[in-house]
C-alpha cells in the first residue's frame, strides 16, 4: 500500500513546494486548537502541491513531540489513497520552540523522500518552514502558500 501512495514531492533538489493556503488556514487553526500540545497531520496532494491534510483524531501529542501509532497511521494513509492523492509530506506544531526538527523530529522521520513541516506557535506570529531530509540532516526547502 506505501509504495502505492508514497509520492515524490523532491524530484530535485531545486523542486519548489506549494501548499493550498486554504490547507495552510485549517492546520493552522487545528494548531492553535492543540496548544500547549503539539499537533501533527499527514500531507496530500500530487507532484510538490500539497492540497489536502490528514490528521487523526487518536494522535498521541505533549508539549514536544507527536507520536503515530501503526493503525493510526495506516488509517490515515489509507484515507490518502481512497482520496486519490499522494502521501507528500507530515505537517506538525512547535508550540514552544521555533521551527526547527529538534532531537525527536530527527529520531522519528525515516522518509527521506518526503516533505516535513514545522509551524512554530511561539513567537507573536506563526512561523512555518518545510525541510527534507537528506543524509541525515534536515534541509531547508524553499515553499509557495498558493490559492
Amino acid at each position: 500500500m506505501l509504495s502505492s501512495i508514497m509520492g515524490e514531492p523532491f524530484t530535485n533538489k531545486h523542486t519548489r513546494l506549494w501548499m493550498d493556503r486554504k490547507v495552510y488556514e485549517r492546520l493552522l487553526d487545528a494548531g492553535q486548537t492543540a496548544r500547549p500540545k503539539e499537533f501533527a497531520a499527514l500531507l496530500g496532494g500530487t507532484g510538490a502541491h500539497i492540497t489536502a491534510s490528514f490528521s487523526p483524531s487518536q494522535l498521541a501529542t505533549d508539549r514536544t513531540s507527536f507520536h503515530w501509532d501503526g493503525p493510526t497511521l495506516l488509517s490515515a494513509l489509507r484515507e490518502i489513497g481512497q482520496s486519490q492523492l499522494q502521501w507528500l509530506g507530515v505537517f506538525h506544531t512547535h508550540p514552544l520552540t521555533a521551527p526547527l526538527p529538534s532531537s525527536a523530529d530527527h529520531a522519528g522521520w525515516h522518509y527521506p523522500a518526503l516533505s516535513y513541516w514545522i509551524l512554530s506557535l511561539a513567537g507573536r506570529e506563526p512561523e512555518l518552514r518545510a525541510y527534507q531530509l537528506t543524509e541525515g540532516v534536515f534541509q531547508p526547502r524553499s515553499f509557495m502558500l498558493v490559492d
